[in-house]
């Protein structure tokens, strides 16, 4: 369910780009990754994350497998950055 929720926000992002809206969207790509972060490990602290670092944290844990090994992965990641 949450990774639906986040491919959800991806695509209507994804879409409202290619619609020609980029330009009036208030919501950065970095915002929308550190959203999804802050879903996926809620105890780490994503708002101290800068909007390439959230964005490649994001990208890097979409591979793994499984809820438990993708909150650990970003709790890490996240860990790592800060």
């Amino acid at each position: 369910m949450k990774r639906f929720i986040a491919l959800t926000a991806a695509a209507v992002t994804a879409a409202s780009a290619f619609a020609g809206a980029a330009s009036a969207q208030t919501y950065s790509t970095g915002d929308a990754a550190r959203a999804a972060l802050s879903r996926i490990a809620p105890e780490s602290n994503v708002s101290a994350l800068s909007n390439a670092e959230a964005v490649a944290v994001y990208q890097a844990v979409q591979d793994e497998t499984g809820a438990g090994n993708t909150k650990a992965a970003a709790e890490a990641l996240i860990r790592n950055y800060q």
